[in-house]
């Protein structure tokens, strides 16, 4: 076998490799379960009525399901104190705003990762002037100042070759999304 067909060989046998590799990802694609086959929030039906009790408020009080309850149900009680309390709670309620929060935290989150699929790459220079002493060599009447300037680059990069890079940003891409 020559030196040129050995060369083809092993490159071959790389090449190979690497596709097989390349084949053994980690897990299947991310998938949202299905929600839950259910029409209510307890097992059995509720009961038509509750039960009533002796004294003031204490009637019995039915369940009507499907009604349509307005979005400030607290008002059919016809309380003020208990409208200007809801309305109070409702200006200082800061969860729309950390919900936006964090949704934004999420994003970023998955930029972040998308980050492990690129390569990286690194710059640094410096610059320095020095003043040496002819002492310093058994010279002492000679001095010398000079300049050093130094500067370097580096790029590196993972491959992702088992899919590890790529189902974490599935996964943080998982958390941006609002569930619906």
């Amino acid at each position: 076998m020559t030196g040129k067909a050995k060369l083809a060989s092993g490159w071959t046998a790389a090449v190979a490799l690497l596709l097989l590799l390349g084949g053994c990802e980690v897990g299947p694609d991310f998938k949202h379960p299905a929600p839950p086959d259910v029409s209510g929030y307890t097992k059995e039906p509720l009961p038509a009525r509750t039960a009533a009790t002796p004294g003031h408020g204490g009637e019995a009080q039915r369940f009507v399901q499907g009604l349509d309850i307005p979005g400030q149900w607290w008002a059919l009680f016809h309380s003020e104190p208990l409208n200007r309390l809801v309305e109070e709670a409702l200006r200082h309620n800061p969860d729309l705003d950390a919900a936006r929060a964090s949704l934004r935290a999420a994003n970023e989150n998955v930029y972040a990762g998308q980050g492990g699929l690129f390569p990286t790459v690194g710059a640094n220079a410096q610059a320095e002037r020095e003043r040496i002493s002819g002492a310093e060599f058994g010279e002492p009447n000679v001095s010398g100042i000079f300049s050093l300037v130094t500067a370097g680059a580096n790029i590196s990069y993972n491959p992702d070759v088992f899919g590890g890079v790529r189902r974490q940003v599935e996964q943080l891409e998982a958390q941006a999304r609002p569930h619906t």
